[in-house]
């Protein structure tokens, strides 16, 4: 097959799948995970790559996917330990860890190849990046062609969002006597802004000097008169404390009088045109170190084989690292939001439709002889029993309102459908996305390497 051929059947299958994304049924939608599917289905026809063209692009997809998150997160990461989320990332993480035990209790009940479990493990709990790590440690460790583990992760995707929706649902019948939050009407709301006629405005940072710098030894408030009330980084609000080291695409919450607050402006910066330059050292050397990182073997006692962070782990391990402390050192790693998801996009793209190309091949026999339709009952179980349980723990152990639970579990589930779902619940409020926001880096990380883990444990 020609050069020209292979990229026509991959942007092809790439293009399918995101058109199916949009669709929804009773308004859910599998999204980018389509792409999956429309490569299975181009495999079963006949539509086979070179392996070693499928097995570059594949991995460099899931570099760039897992790279972008750890960008995302990485500002965030830290203090997101913060304020309450040491309670909430302790429940995700024992979300973690059921889903493990179960996966782990099925396997030795059932008799199922470990690496097959461990694929239906990341689709129910829609985990790419656990895929991608499990299927590096499998070949890694056997040099075998883990192909099984994408069959598996591909038969438990669906009914992991749809079972992870459904759990909410039955979690909310223990919260019908909750009280929803007052949200301030925007009379009230109005009143508190002009009272001593303060103003309160977002400035964003896009001065390069800002980058690395303490908040209390600017003393904004002695000399602009201006308070710095809230500071926003990568979706999650972290308190403005005089020893906060602020980054460059910060978005601050400035109150003092019309005047300041504008002097403030000119301070700050305020420039959405420089934060919007590429900043293309921060990704190709975060890369290159990553992959590096990802290389280096680790052995721990009781493991036969070294582990390795993989180019899952170690890329996104460096990308958090990065874009966390870097700029203590006035080095600017800011990448934009819609910089930061078209890199996202075009990775998970790329990986999902050389997964599906991959696994095709075999798909369907796997279903009809090979027991696929027991994968789809493990994975159902190993979606809704961990979030049943941390559900209920959450409610009467931690104390946690329903909208900030379920966003947790959708972060500690890595799924963005289950939060859309979530969102909806109350539109007034966004405690849904802040309990995602908190979890998701911490989330992420434990998922990668429990796959990889377990592949290397149970082989």
């Amino acid at each position: 097959m020609t050069l020209a051929l292979s990229i026509i059947i991959l942007c092809t299958v790439i293009a399918l799948g995101k058109i199916l994304g949009r669709c929804k049924l009773f308004g859910i939608s599998l999204g980018v995970t389509w792409i999956l599917f429309v490569g299975i289905v181009f495999a079963h026809y006949g539509y086979i790559l070179d392996p070693q063209l499928l097995h570059f692009v594949k991995e460099f997809g899931l570099i760039l996917f897992v790279y972008s998150i750890g960008m995302q997160v990485g500002p965030s990461f830290f203090s997101s330990f913060r304020s309450g989320g040491v309670k909430l990332n302790l429940l995700a993480s024992l979300l973690v860890l059921c889903g493990v035990a179960v996966t782990y209790f099925l396997i030795k009940v059932t008799g199922t190849d470990p690496a097959t479990m461990v694929g239906v493990m990341s689709g129910a709990v829609t985990n790419t990046p656990g895929l991608g790590a499990a299927q590096q440690a499998y070949a890694d460790a056997t040099g075998g062609d883990p192909a099984v583990i994408a069959q598996g992760y591909a038969v438990a995707y669906p009914l992991g969002v749809v079972g992870c929706i459904l759990s909410f649902i039955l979690l909310k019948n223990f919260f019908r006597a909750e009280k929803p939050l007052a949200v301030p009407t925007q009379q009230e709301a109005t009143e508190t802004q002009v009272s001593g006629k303060l103003i309160s405005r977002k400035i964003s940072i896009s001065k390069r000097k800002l980058n690395g710098a303490v908040l209390g030894k600017l003393e904004f408030d002695k000399y602009l008169g201006v308070n710095i009330t809230k500071i926003r980084r990568a979706g999650i609000e972290i308190a403005a404390r005089p020893d906060t080291i602020l980054q460059m695409g910060d978005v601050l919450t400035v109150v003092g009088s019309e005047a300041a607050v504008t002097g403030m402006e000119k301070v700050l910066g305020n420039s959405i045109r420089r934060l919007n330059e590429p900043n293309l050292i921060a990704i190709f050397a975060g890369i290159a170190l990553g992959c590096a990182l990802g290389s280096i073997p680790i052995h721990f006692p009781g493991i036969p084989q070294p582990v390795k962070l993989g180019l899952a782990g170690g890329p996104l391990i460096v990308a958090i690292l990065i874009s966390c402390f870097c700029p203590r050192f006035k080095i600017v790693t800011y990448i934009t939001t819609s910089a930061n998801l078209m890199i996202r996009e075009i990775g998970i793209s790329l990986f999902l439709a050389c997964v599906g190309l991959e696994a095709g091949s075999g798909f369907v026999d796997t279903i009809v002889n090979k027991g696929g339709l027991l994968w789809i009952a493990y994975g159902a179980i190993i979606t809704v029993v961990p979030i049943l349980t941390c559900g209920l723990i959450g409610k009467y152990f931690m104390k946690l309102r329903y909208n900030t639970l379920i966003g947790v579990l959708s972060g500690a589930s890595t799924n963005p459908p289950a939060l859309a779902f979530a969102g909806e619940q109350d539109k007034n409020s966004d405690e849904a996305a802040v309990g995602y926001a908190t979890v998701y880096p911490l989330t992420m990380f434990l998922r990668v390497l429990a796959a990889q883990l377990m592949v290397l444990i149970l082989l």
